[in-house]
């Protein structure tokens, strides 16, 4: 069927942020103490919250210091966050064809909202949205009320509308929402990765999309 609403996931999805993001959490390891990663190293925690990827990452004797670590991060991150960031290819483009189509699109990100306006107003493409939705103040992916926040405001139908992500987050979100999902194998995750988590659709780069809805 065809799909009137998409949301999409951002890093990883619209933005190929993964070296901004990944350098400023080795510089908060290291500040920390912790200097066995590699920037790649930590490619595929992008997407989760600060809580988890540091839980993950630190070592038990220093997961007291998980909120001195996502503080860190957000002190150091948001000066440099667009520093090395781009779209991945074809992405403006695309967005253009869905809106001249009639499409209704919005971004539901761990990002602050803040945050995700900033960066779509670095690339121009702010206008293509209709809510810029953060995740502050609401639980994060995979808990759906980033997504059925935005149904509720926009007044979309389910049956109408497509989650699209790269991480089991994104993925698991649109299933707990009741949306469609559509992964993406050019973020964090690898297609036999993504597959696992059974989207309705997957794509290998941005422009695939327009086959989809």
């Amino acid at each position: 069927m065809s799909y009137s609403n998409i949301i999409f996931d951002f890093d990883g999805t619209i933005t190929d942020s993964k070296h901004d993001i990944a350098g400023a959490q080795v510089w908060v390891l290291q500040q920390l103490g912790v200097t066995s990663y590699k920037p790649e190293d930590l490619f595929r925690h992008i997407g989760k919250t600060l809580e988890e990827t540091f839980s993950t990452l630190l070592p038990p004797t220093l997961h007291e210091r998980i909120p001195e670590a996502a503080k860190l991060y957000s002190e150091y991150y948001q000066p440099r966050s667009l520093e090395t960031t781009t779209l991945f290819p074809g992405v403006k483009e695309t967005l253009e064809v869905l809106r001249l189509h009639g499409k209704r699109l919005a971004i539901a990100s761990t990002k602050r909202g803040a945050g995700i306006k900033r960066a779509t107003d670095h690339f121009g493409i702010t206008e293509y949205f209709v809510q810029l939705q953060g995740s502050e103040g609401i639980p994060h992916k995979p808990d759906p009320t980033i997504i059925t926040t935005i149904l509720a405001e926009q007044q979309w139908r389910r049956e109408e509308t497509i989650m699209v992500g790269d991480t089991d987050n994104d993925i698991l979100a649109g299933k707990n929402a009741g949306v469609a999902t559509c992964g993406v194998t050019y973020g964090s995750l690898s297609e036999d990765e993504i597959e696992r988590f059974a989207p309705e659709f997957i794509i290998s780069s941005f422009p695939e999309l327009l086959s989809i809805v």
